[in-house]
Formats: C-alpha cells, sequence, structure tokens
C-alpha cells in the first residue's frame, strides 16, 4: 500500500523577539521558538534508527508552519537544513506557506482544485488538509500523520499503520486508524490533581483519562471516540470524501473522527499502535479553554445540524462520551462559565492579573461570541465537504497535478 508520511512541524517567535509587528495568524499547541533546535531533530532521528534497522520508513512530506507570517522564510531554512542531516537516509520534501501558495494557484488555473476550498497552513485543519492534498497527488493510498516533538520506537509501527485501513470492521470500511500517546513519563495517563478546584465542572484531563482507558483493553482494535492527530493513519477511500473541518480551531483530530463516522466510515483505535510524546510546550490554560469552548459549542451544534444533510449517518452525542462527549452535553456552556470565573479567582490569588482577565474574556465570549459562531457555521462543513468530494479525487489522477507538484519549488 502506498503511503506518504505527513509532519507538520510548527514554529514561533521566540521569548525575546519582540520586533515582530504583525499578530499571530494562528495558534498551535506545541509551536518550537525559532530561535531553539527544536523536536524535529529528535524524530528524524528516531525514523533514521528505524531505517538503520531495515524498517521501510514511507516517504515524508514535512510541511513549515508559523505562527506569525514574518517567520516564514526563517522557518523554512531551519527545517531545511534540520532535513539535510537526513536525506541522505529517509526520502524527504518540505513545503511552506509560499511554496503550497504556488503549487494551488497552478492547480486552480489547471482547473483542477475549486477556489472555494482554499487550502492554507493556518490553523491544524487547514494544515492537514493540504497534507492530504499533496499525499492524493502523489498516488498514496494511505496518509500517516505524526507531529513533530514525537519518537517513533516500534519497529513495526508503519506495518501497524497500514493493517487495518481499508478493510471492513462490522460492515464498514475502516476509514481512520488512531493510535495512543505515551507521555515522557512512560505512561498513556494525564496528570490530573483533585486539588485544582478551579477546575470545577471543567476536568477535561480526567475525562480524557476515562476515554484512555479502552486503550489498555483486551481486544486490539476498538470503537474509540477519540483521536490523536499525531497518530493518526487515514485511507484513500475515505480522504478523497472526508475533509478535516477548517471551521474548527482545536481538536480537528477528535472531529475528523466525528465526521468520518457520520459518513459511514469506521475509525477505530489501536492499543498496539504508539509513539512516544514529548511536548516542548504547554499553552496557558485560559487559551486552551478558549478554543476549546469554541470548539465543543460547534462541534455540538454541527451533530445537531446533521439531520437536515441528506447522506449521512445520524450520531449522536452518547457515542462521544466519556471523551469528547462530556463537554458536547446541554450543559456545557454552564461548566465552562463556572469554571472560568474560579480560574478568574485562583489566577488573582496567585498574582497572575492578566491571566484573570482572559478567563473573564473567556466567560464573556461563552455568551455571545462563541454561540454565534456555532450558530453561523454549523452547516459550512457539509458545504465543504462536498465540494472536497467532488474535487479531490480528480486531482491525484491528472498528470498536471503532478507537474505542479514539482514546479511549486517544494524541496
Amino acid at each position: 500500500m502506498k503511503t506518504t508520511l505527513v509532519i507538520p512541524t510548527y514554529w514561533t517567535s521566540g521569548p525575546h523577539q519582540l520586533s515582530l509587528k504583525q499578530k499571530p495568524i494562528a495558534i498551535y499547541d506545541h509551536p518550537t521558538f525559532i530561535t531553539e533546535p527544536g523536536t524535529l531533530p529528535r524524530l528524524l532521528g528516531s525514523l533514521e534508527k528505524l531505517c538503520n534497522k531495515g524498517v521501510e520508513v514511507p516517504s515524508i512530506v514535512v510541511l513549515v508552519v508559523v505562527t506569525h507570517e514574518e517567520l516564514e522564510r526563517a522557518a523554512k531554512e531551519k527545517t531545511e537544513s534540520i532535513l539535510g542531516k537526513h536525506k541522505h537516509r529517509l526520502r524527504i520534501v518540505s513545503f511552506s506557506s509560499s511554496e503550497l501558495d504556488s503549487l494551488f494557484s497552478r492547480l486552480k488555473k489547471g482547473v483542477l482544485l475549486k477556489s472555494a476550498l482554499s487550502p492554507n497552513l493556518i490553523g491544524y485543519s487547514n494544515v492537514r488538509n493540504t497534507g492530504l492534498i499533496i499525499s492524493r497527488i502523489l498516488g498514496s493510498e494511505a496518509v500517516i500523520f505524526l507531529d513533530d516533538d514525537e519518537v517513533v520506537a516500534d519497529e513495526r509501527f508503519f506495518q501497524k499503520c497500514t493493517e487495518f485501513v481499508g478493510k471492513k470492521f462490522k460492515g464498514k470500511i475502516i476509514g481512520g486508524v488512531t493510535g495512543g500517546y505515551i507521555g515522557p513519563t512512560g505512561s498513556y495517563w494525564l496528570k490530573d490533581s483533585a486539588r485544582e478546584w478551579w477546575k470545577t465542572g471543567w476536568r477535561k484531563r480526567r475525562k480524557m483519562n476515562e476515554a484512555f482507558e479502552i486503550i489498555e483493553g483486551s481486544a486490539r482494535l476498538e470503537e474509540t471516540p477519540f483521536a490523536f492527530g499525531g497518530n493518526m493513519v487515514l485511507h484513500k477511500r475515505l480522504f478523497e470524501k472526508v475533509p478535516f473541518d477548517p471551521y474548527i480551531h482545536r481538536g480537528e483530530d477528535m472531529d475528523m473522527l466525528v465526521n468520518a463516522r457520520m459518513h459511514g466510515f469506521a475509525f477505530l483505535l489501536d492499543n498496539q499502535l504508539w509513539v512516544r510524546h514529548f511536548p516542548a510546550y504547554v499553552a496557558k490554560h485560559w487559551s486552551e479553554m478558549r478554543q476549546d469552548v469554541y470548539r465543543f459549542a460547534y462541534t455540538r451544534r454541527k451533530l445537531q445540524y446533521q439531520r437536515h444533510i441528506t447522506g449521512v449517518s445520524p450520531l449522536r452525542t452518547k457515542s462521544l462520551e466519556p471523551y469528547p462527549g462530556y463537554f458536547l452535553r446541554r450543559n456545557t456552556m454552564f461548566k465552562f462559565i463556572v469554571s472560568g470565573f474560579l480560574s478568574a479567582i485562583h489566577s488573582v490569588l496567585e498574582s497572575r492579573t492578566e491571566d484573570s482577565m482572559e478567563y473573564l474574556k473567556n466567560i464573556k465570549a461563552s455568551l455571545s461570541d462563541v454561540p454565534q459562531y456555532a450558530e453561523k457555521h454549523c452547516r459550512d462543513y457539509f458545504d465543504f465537504q462536498n465540494l472536497w468530494a467532488r474535487t479531490i479525487p480528480l486531482i491525484g489522477e491528472h498528470e498536471l497535478s503532478k507537474a505542479c507538484l514539482v514546479e511549486s519549488g517544494g524541496k
């Protein structure tokens, strides 16, 4: 099975770089400071070790993603300097935003890509959709997504990746498979303390840990309510029809699972498919909460709207319990406000006034902008998916696509 390995690498300004004039174009969980070596060399080193042991590592597409447009050139140069040390063993090509703009403009001129799809490297979903398009042009039957802050140590990892996708499970095509993360402590479990009283009502890590219990189940393959974008395999049958949702800015991996199941595909957890995860930077709690409340409100509204769409399989919120389903319930906004208020108080007690103000901004947004955003865009994904399904299958069948990929300048 021809497979492409897609690795987005995320870069942000250094902690003391105050000269950037532009605001961030996107927020990411674990970006690397442009002034630091980053985590990408460690991942590529682990893949090279597998090569040295005789493991066939798929062709790699590295997507250079930045939080500020001003960083693109520096991030591309830094990424290329890293890749240059591994190209003697690994088959790697990288793309920056400007190179992809060239590719997609050529495809649009050739009437192969609709302008309404507008693929780009801004936001998780768009980054992953770009990886799908490039993989389709390359003629791949499966796409593996890894993140740059991981390590692959299992010599059978890539064999496991393609073992089940495309086959059937309970009468449905397995469109996607996800595995688990083993953290720095050697465990799947996330740290969660009952003493964090300010998180009352928004115990996200606790609910995630409840969901992770299936990882230790006796069955290797299980239906799952969650997925990890940094350890995910998608089959062509799925990604030609179902894209990541560009209207969700965080949690695009679990949203892909939702979209896949709505369109009749099985999306499973393989408890033997694992990677080591070493996140170098963690976003502030208020920022994570802000992105999450938009994400959960939007997903809940999209699930409600699906009854108006023909050709989709109704998906109930209960099937996504305990996570993310717990945060898709009717009282989610109330729980968010309670936790936001308590977190603001805690921040004041800890002399973090700026953080306290951000929590209060979250509460204000949850009462107006969040529900408005969900209502405004709840149908948009279905229109986007319809256009994607009519466009993407044709791209990979045309020689012009491959010519455009070469001419766009990816190195």
